[in-house]
C-alpha cells in the first residue's frame, strides 16, 4: 500500500475528512493534527504534533504568531514524520505545515504532494513577511491541487497555477447520516437553526435582529445558533433564542428538528465564505435555505436556496417571512435541497474520485 500522510494542522475536523475514510481500503493513511485541532473525531489513525497554534489565546495571538512563523500553521517534528512518505496531503499554498511538506520533498523526503485549497480571493493572504515565498514554492512543487470550488480553481490560476494541475472536487458528506427527518412536525412552532462560528462575518447579529422583529407578531418562532465565537455572548439571554455547543457526531438530529436554515453570511477585504459546509449539511437534511450570495455560496447552493443582501436584515426578514408562512414552499425548497445533495455531495462519489486522483498521482 501507497504511504499517505493527510496533515491539517489545527483544522483537522470531522466534516472533510469523513470524505477520506473509504480511501483507506486502497491507501495506507495517517492524519496529521495540532495537538489541539478542532475536532480529533476521526476514523482514520491519527499523529498530534506541537504547533505555536496550540499555544493558549492571548491578545493579538495570530498576528504575532504569523509574523514570527509567516504562518502559525507549522507543526514541529513534521519532517521526521513525514519522511519516507509516497504522497502527502496538505491544504492551501501559504500554511506552514505546507511549506514544511514542500521542503520535504525539496530535499528527496517525501515523493509527491497534493494540497486542497479554498481560499477564492486571488493572492489573499500575501502582507505577512515571507508568504509570498512560501505561495511561489508551493507553486512549483505542488504536483497537484484540489480546488473544493470553481471560484477557488480560479484564484489559483490567476495566481499562476497551471490548470491541467487543478482538480474541482467539493466537499461531500455522510446523506445516511445527514437525512431528511422521518414523519410530519406537529404543532405551530417554526425552529430557525444557524449553524456558523458566531463572529461578524457569518452574519448572526443581522439574523438575531431579522428575528427579534419577526418574533414580534409571531411567538412560535425559535432560533437556534450552533456554534462558538466572539458574539456567543451578544446572542444569548433572548427569548425563545438558544445557543448551542454540539459534537459533530451530534449536529444531524438539529438539522432534523429544524424547519428553516439560514448563514447569512458577509463580505469583508480579506474574506469571503470558501464554501460553507453547513449549507450542504442543511440541505440533505431537506431543510428550505436562506443565505447570501456571498463567495462561493451561489456555487454551493445553486437555484434552491432564498437569496437575502448580505448585511441587510431587512432583506432577510423578507425571506424569513415568506417560508414561515409558507409550509408548501418550505417543503418544496426542502426537497429540491435534498435532491441537489444526493446528486452533488455524497462522500461515497466524492471518495471514489479522491481515490482516482491519489492513484493517477502516485504513479
Amino acid at each position: 500500500m501507497k504511504k499517505v500522510f493527510i496533515i491539517r494542522g489545527a483544522f483537522l475536523n470531522p466534516f472533510e475528512l469523513q470524505n477520506y475514510y473509504p480511501l483507506s481500503e486502497k491507501f495506507d493513511i495517517t492524519a496529521v493534527s495540532s495537538k489541539f485541532p478542532i475536532s480529533d473525531k476521526i476514523n482514520l489513525p491519527l499523529k498530534k504534533l506541537w504547533s505555536p497554534t496550540d499555544l493558549p489565546n492571548f491578545p493579538f495571538k495570530y498576528p504575532i504568531l504569523n509574523r514570527i512563523f509567516t504562518d502559525a500553521h507549522q507543526l514541529f517534528g513534521l519532517e521526521k514524520t513525514i519522511a519516507g512518505a509516497d504522497l502527502v496531503h496538505v491544504a492551501e499554498t501559504y500554511y506552514g505545515y505546507t511549506h514544511q511538506a514542500v521542503m520535504s520533498k525539496r530535499r528527496g523526503l517525501i515523493k509527491k504532494i497534493i494540497s486542497t485549497v479554498w481560499e477564492i480571493i486571488p493572492h489573499n493572504n500575501e502582507g505577512i513577511r515571507g508568504r509570498i515565498n512560501f505561495k511561489r514554492q508551493a507553486r512549483e512543487n505542488i504536483d497537484h491541487f484540489i480546488a473544493v470550488t470553481n471560484l477557488a480553481k480560479k484564484a489559483l490560476v490567476k495566481e499562476g497555477v497551471s490548470e491541467s494541475k487543478v482538480s474541482v472536487i467539493p466537499v461531500g458528506l455522510d446523506l445516511q447520516k445527514f437525512r431528511p427527518a422521518i414523519g410530519t412536525k406537529k404543532g405551530k412552532t417554526i425552529n430557525i437553526l444557524c449553524v456558523a462560528r458566531l463572529v461578524p462575518e457569518k452574519g448572526v447579529e443581522d439574523l438575531m435582529k431579522s428575528f427579534l422583529k419577526l418574533s414580534e407578531n409571531n411567538k412560535h418562532l425559535h432560533l437556534t445558533f450552533i456554534g462558538d465565537g466572539t458574539l456567543r455572548r451578544d446572542l444569548s439571554g433572548f427569548k425563545n433564542v438558544h445557543v448551542k455547543r454540539i459534537p459533530y457526531g451530534q449536529i444531524h438530529r438539529e438539522y432534523q428538528k429544524a424547519d428553516i436554515f439560514c448563514l447569512p453570511s458577509r463580505s469583508t477585504k480579506t474574506w469571503v465564505e470558501q464554501y460553507g459546509m453547513a449549507l450542504i449539511e442543511a440541505m440533505a437534511c431537506g431543510l428550505p435555505v436562506i443565505t447570501t450570495s456571498t463567495g462561493a455560496i451561489p456555487e454551493v447552493c445553486g437555484e434552491v436556496a432564498l437569496y437575502s443582501q448580505p448585511g441587510n436584515p431587512r432583506s432577510l426578514q423578507t425571506n424569513l417571512d415568506k417560508l414561515i408562512y409558507n409550509v408548501e414552499l418550505r417543503r418544496k425548497m426542502g426537497r429540491e435541497g435534498r435532491q441537489r445533495a444526493v446528486a452533488l455531495y455524497d462522500h461515497r462519489h466524492i471518495a471514489l474520485r479522491l481515490r482516482q486522483l491519489y492513484r493517477r498521482i502516485c504513479l
